[in-house]
């Protein structure tokens, strides 16, 4: 009963905000500063780590030195380049073709996460001590430190192609979180009411002149002065989403993992096609077969690049598939098809 009232309320979630989506349309685009690069080759060359890092989830300096062993020509995979003036410091902007570039990169075992990405929700409360706490949202003003905060989170989202997200309060928000009663979470309140796939709760308290500490799910060893703040936070985040993010590549020799993927909920011809380009859109599955095919059900055999989890992190990135259960048994994953007409 649970389980089917958490259906319920995901659909609603779905049908009520129809703009809301976790594709990254950008995957293979990136912006580099001006002041982050020496010249057009440089900046190139930069722009092309920068992708991988998007593309496999990692920081690791070995997946760079892999690719440097295999003498790629990065210039190569570049589609086009230009200049673009953003508020008031100008971008190299690169696009990429990755019908050129995944092959090769799959043919070196480079570990890749497709277009569905996370969306993480942050509850973030800053405590001055001059007033009551404060909650950052996605439209509020805020002051100097709350709002390189949020261009923080901004700009690491955009480079790790991730979903970084703050509530937007309504009236009832407001009431509840402000309200002071030692029994209600907003923490809580937050999470259930907001989708998400990963979830941060984060204090900010000035506990003295120019000194702050940081609570919950980031926690500050000692005192932070207010120009470390930012460092902290931009440290912390990037952590969290190489865990977050991690795909494992497999042991030399290893093959990858075989799934059936039973997925339920197709009405017509056209729930099919969306199926099947939601699928393509999902790097860890190196190929699939139909296994069975009936008027609201399709079972597909799918051969993985990777393990499972791979492909877990992909389909909780996904606005069309539900995770109902796996079957470790008969190694089957059931997912439900969200059709939001």
């Amino acid at each position: 009963m649970i389980q089917k009232i958490q259906i319920l309320i995901l659909l609603n979630f779905l049908l009520v905000n129809t703009s809301f989506c976790k594709e990254l349309p950008a995957l293979f685009e990136v912006k580099i500063p001006d002041d982050q690069y020496t010249n057009t080759n440089d900046g190139l060359n930069k722009a092309f780590n920068r992708l991988i890092q998007k593309l496999s989830g990692s920081r690791s300096k070995k997946l760079l030195w892999k690719i440097g062993d295999a003498q790629f020509n990065k210039i190569e995979f570049v589609s086009s380049y230009s200049t673009e003036l953003i508020g008031e410091q100008e971008f190299l902007s690169v696009k990429f073709n990755g019908e050129a570039l995944i092959p090769k990169l799959r043919k070196i075992g480079i570990p890749l996460i497709g277009f569905n990405r996370p969306v993480i929700m942050i509850l973030f409360q800053i405590d001055t001590g001059e007033s009551a706490p404060i909650y950052l949202s996605s439209s509020k003003l805020s002051n100097s430190l709350a709002s390189e905060i949020k261009q923080t989170f901004k700009n690491i989202a955009i480079e790790r192609g991730v979903y970084l997200e703050l509530p937007e309060f309504d009236l009832e928000d407001q009431n509840l979180l402000n309200q002071a009663n030692i029994l209600f979470s907003p923490a809580n309140y937050i999470q259930e009411k907001f989708y998400n796939d990963a979830f941060l709760n984060i204090e900010l308290v000035r506990i003295g002149i120019n000194q702050w500490s940081v609570n919950g799910d980031f926690m500050s060893i000692s005192p932070l002065q207010e120009k470390q703040v930012i460092e902290f936070f931009r440290n912390a985040v990037h952590e969290f989403l190489d865990d977050l993010l991690e795909v494992k590549p497999l042991e030399p020799g290893v093959s990858g993992e075989r799934v059936m993927l039973s997925i339920q909920g197709l009405k017509n011809f056209q729930d099919f096609q969306s199926v099947e380009s939601e699928l393509d859109k999902i790097f860890a599955i190196k190929s699939r077969s139909f296994h069975v095919f009936e008027r609201t059900k399709i079972d597909y055999i799918a051969q993985l690049f990777q393990t499972k989890d791979s492909l877990m992190k992909e389909l909780k990135g996904s606005t069309k598939f539900l995770i109902k259960e796996y079957n470790a048994d008969s190694n089957q994953l059931k997912l439900e098809y969200l059709n939001k007409q």
